[in-house]
């Protein structure tokens, strides 16, 4: 009796931490300001599993608990001339930690507008370690990123803040139109290689 008691007490936890997931991705769009673009109503089972409706409940139950890799992909619809196409990727492990976030851009070619959206979307998923303040820095950095773009066609880049490593790509696809993607995650190194303290410092 003890064993299942405990071994019940270990799945209510990790269903918690699956929930709490899901939640965080589910309210996200709602927290980024982006009005340029509706987003779909949300699929509360993750991919790559396609659950019925009737049977969603029990999955949650007997599936989410055990999973080993899941993500959410959202794509919204744009409503605003100047942005083509955006597509957010939430990727978690093992152990529901999370992995990835991925958010990619194809629109017109204006720096000022993909840095802000970008660096909003990325505050807005208040990752760990992330500082209100960090936006800034990261919407300066995007903004370089962008406009270095312009001039050469493509431009790749990196950058970390605290505990989180963000990765961005720029590449132009024709005269005034580029696809802008950033890649955030979490890692233990700085840019160096040299390993991060407790308060995420090299």
């Amino acid at each position: 009796m003890v064993f299942g008691r405990t071994k019940r007490r270990e799945t209510d936890a990790l269903r918690a931490k699956f929930v709490a997931n899901r939640e965080t991705v589910r309210s996200w769009t709602a927290r980024w300001e982006c009005p340029e673009v509706e987003w779909p109503p949300f699929d509360e089972v993750p991919g790559p599993w396609v659950v019925a409706p009737r049977e969603r409940k029990r999955w949650l139950e007997q599936h989410a608990p055990f999973l080993d890799t899941y993500r959410w992909l959202l794509e919204a619809r744009p409503v605003a001339a100047g942005v083509n196409q955006l597509v957010a990727e939430w990727e978690f492990g093992a152990g529901h930690e999370f992995q990835q976030l991925t958010i990619r851009f194809r629109s017109v070619l204006d720096p000022d507008y993909l840095a802000e959206k970008l660096a909003l979307g990325i505050h807005a998923a208040a990752l760990k370690g992330w500082q209100d303040d960090d936006v800034h820095d990261l919407y300066d950095w995007l903004l370089e990123g962008v406009n270095q773009c312009v001039g050469a066609g493509g431009v790749r880049a990196q950058y970390r803040t605290g505990f989180l490593l963000t990765e961005m790509s720029c590449g132009a696809v024709g005269p005034k139109e580029v696809i802008t993607t950033t890649r955030t995650s979490l890692t233990d190194t700085a840019l160096g290689g040299a390993p991060l303290n407790s308060h995420g410092s090299a």
